[in-house]
């Protein structure tokens, strides 16, 4: 649908505010052990709304600044961890909480443990999709780090293209523990699984190994593939688990107090961990540890839907609107500010043709008079917050399951909140992003599809048909919702994959609204997934809008920090497969500000490899872009260092005359025969001339050493 926008034609000003650019922030908890899947929601406690600076502004001025055109900050991308490489730290954590089902650990025969060690392949399976598989991974992970010191464990994530290779997925040295689950992947499996024996002898030479979550109805096929690995995941007793993650509370007294025993444990562990924590919430608000236990589990059991749908539908019987909007906005905005709950009410009732009637302001009632007379069992109007913990998550949800003919008003209220309200606070971007994502966990990736590309879609896009986009700083803040929800998403054990497929089809493509969300996108999860990010960024490399290009670059200096200058490189070097002349020119550009600075900390084999490949692949003028940058890192280092530098970029030659010709070209500073006295600075006379020397030596038709 056509979305409208604030100051269509560009009349007004950007109305950002002053202040430090906020950094793009981690991703979030992913263990199954921790919250059961595929939930990806928040739980709202704790936030602090974004405060409004007017500045120095004359007062009326402010006012309508702050009305017509918003402030506050953008969206931040959810905070996670446990995703990608691990932490050994976090991995010790896990262990020391972690209840191991029976034969899942030890030297026994038969043990998980014990087929990994040996064989090196394990398939993991369990009869809950649900059943921990994940945090099983990963404690397994532990326990081979434990065995081999320096071992590293990391997650990956199904992706196009995607193989077992030992360059793609173990590098070049050390050994690596790889979780990858494929509990989602459906049937298209058959290409990893016929690669699967010929990876398990890399495997085995490298002493690396290979954790693999299986769906129970392709374990057969798996097990006919590689025989005798796989291990169905048993359930540990709950009571033990529960004792793990109640604080103060002796687990067995209380379960043989509330009488629950048996209830509690048809429970597996994720499921166990969110009744740990529901109690530990209602104990804190005055419950007794009994009380609050038998009320988790008959929701846990039942679930919220039968009281919600009695009280939905006595409200609609009543034609109290009011209450029903009321309740879908407060759920939607917990914590948020009262006047933007009743505004975000009051849309939905429009959206609805409930027709909110104005009187005179001093009939009309404040805010918080009317959130006070929706205050009810679950929700507290002063901190504008439900109660349990997760009930709001359920209303959204709810509403999505058990009333169809509200989802496209739902998702049409939703992209509209942001343009309606135009001085929603951080948090409040935030929280919408999150509920959204809820609904998508309820009604699957298209959800959240829909939502951000409607966030992220700009005047400048639609009225230049996806040529242009654009970086107003409105436009900014609601990218930034969509940011936040897809980074989510994308790593979201049911719904990342297709989420994934979709903004690797968007980064091709010419859409430039899109290709700037992909680009946001890939800076949240490329720390923890530099494969799936970097994938999608060398087709952004290849975009003509300068903005899209601009948000690539700062997106990979922020991956070389994150991943390493080595690391990074590395996967950089990938770029040249069949690189288009615009990824190639990005390609020399981020390479070269990489070089300037960094170049001394690369390890000598990954810059070789770059330098072998740049050869063969880039123009002259690219060429001469990487090597300036790798010059200029020459010219201030020490004379030892210098000469290491310049070394190894003679040796990426191979003593081919055509290659030393290319880099003699790429090290003049202008294309006029060689001049030292044209290099601009002594010490670049210096490195250059040391350069050519050593080319003139290595050279098979003019050098005195017959090559290398």
């Amino acid at each position: 649908m056509e979305l409208d926008d604030l100051d269509a034609f560009g009349m007004l000003a950007d109305a950002e505010p002053a202040g430090p650019t906020p950094v793009t922030a981690t991703l979030g908890q992913h263990d199954e052990h921790a919250q059961p899947a595929p939930s990806t929601s928040v739980t709202g406690d704790g936030n602090k709304l974004a405060q409004h600076d007017v500045n120095d502004y004359s007062w009326n001025f402010a006012i309508e600044s702050a009305v017509i055109l918003g402030t506050g900050e953008p969206a931040r991308v959810r905070q996670r961890s446990g995703r990608g490489l691990q932490d050994p730290e976090a991995l010790r954590r896990l262990a020391r909480q972690y209840v191991a089902p029976p034969g899942l650990l030890g030297d026994d025969p038969g043990t998980a443990f014990r087929v990994l060690d040996e064989r090196n392949v394990l398939f993991l399976t369990a009869e809950n999709r649900s059943g921990g598989q994940f945090a099983a991974g990963l404690r397994l992970g532990h326990e081979l780090r434990k065995k081999y010191p320096g071992l590293a464990v990391r997650e990956e994530l199904l992706d196009p293209g995607f193989r077992l290779s030992e360059h793609d997925l173990l590098g070049k040295q050390g050994s690596t523990a790889l979780v990858l689950d494929l509990r989602e992947a459906g049937e298209d499996v058959g290409e990893l699984r016929r690669s699967l024996v010929e990876f398990a002898r890399v495997l085995e030479k490298r002493r690396s190994f290979l954790i693999l979550m299986v769906p129970r109805n392709q374990v057969r096929e798996f097990d006919e593939t590689l025989p005798g690995r796989v291990h169905h995941l048993g359930k540990p007793p709950s009571v033990e688990v529960l004792a793990r993650y109640l604080d103060g509370v002796d687990a067995h007294t209380l379960v043989q107090e509330a009488g629950c025993a048996e209830q509690l444990e048809h429970l597996w562990p994720p499921g166990v961990k969110e009744v740990a924590e529901a109690v530990t919430d209602r104990s804190r608000e005055g419950e007794t540890p009994a009380e609050a236990l038998r009320t988790v589990l008959d929701k846990q059991r039942y679930g919220w839907a039968p009281a919600l749908r009695k009280e939905i539908r006595k409200r609609q019987e009543n034609g109290d609107t009011e209450w029903l909007a009321l309740l879908v906005a407060s759920a939607v905005l917990e914590h948020a500010e009262p006047q933007h709950v009743v505004t975000a009410a009051d849309q939905l009732l429009a959206a609805n043709g409930v027709d909110t009637a104005s009187v005179a302001p001093l009939l009309t009632p404040s805010p918080y008079a009317r959130l006070h007379d929706f205050a009810s069992e679950h929700f507290d109007p002063a901190s504008r917050k439900f109660r349990p913990r997760g009930f709001a998550t359920e209303v959204v949800r709810h509403l999505w399951r058990e009333h169809p003919e509200l989802r496209q008003l739902l998702l049409d209220w939703l992209a509209g909140l942001p343009r309606q309200i135009n001085d929603l606070g951080r948090e409040e971007l935030e929280r919408i992003a999150d509920r959204s994502a809820d609904l998508a966990a309820e009604g699957g990736h298209r959800v959240a599809l829909v939502l951000a590309r409607r966030w992220a879609t700009t005047h400048a896009g639609r009225v230049s048909h996806g040529q242009q986009t654009s970086d107003r700083w409105p436009d900014r803040r609601r990218r930034s919702i969509a940011v936040r929800l897809l980074t989510a998403t994308a790593t979201d054990s049911s719904l990342g994959r297709a989420v994934r497929q979709e903004l690797w089809e968007w980064s091709r493509k010419s859409d430039a609204d899109l290709q700037l969300l992909t680009a946001e996108v890939c800076a949240g999860i490329g720390q923890f997934f530099p494969r799936v990010a970097l994938t999608r960024l060398k087709h952004l490399a290849g975009a003509r809008n300068p903005d899209v290009r601009k948000s690539v670059v700062a997106t990979l200096g922020q991956l070389a920090e994150q991943l390493g200058v080595s690391a990074f490189l590395g996967y950089l070097t990938e770029w040249f497969d069949n690189a288009p002349p615009p990824r190639l020119q990005l390609l020399a550009d981020a390479a070269a500000e990489l070089f300037e600075t960094r170049a001394r900390d690369l390890a000598a084999s990954t810059a070789a490899a770059f330098w072998e490949r740049a050869l063969d692949s880039m123009p002259p003028e690219n060429l001469r872009t990487a090597v300036d940058g790798w010059l200029h890192a020459a010219d201030g280092a020490p004379p030892e260092q210098r000469e290491s530098l310049v070394e190894l970029l003679v040796r990426a030659t191979g003593a081919s005359s055509l290659r030393i010709a290319q880099v003699q070209y790429a090290s003049r500073n202008d294309r006029i025969l060689p001049d030292l006295r044209s290099c601009g600075s002594q010490q670049r006379a210096e490195t250059v001339q040391l350069l050519w020397t050593r080319l003139d030596e290595v050279d098979p038709v003019w050098g005195r050493e017959g090559g290398l």
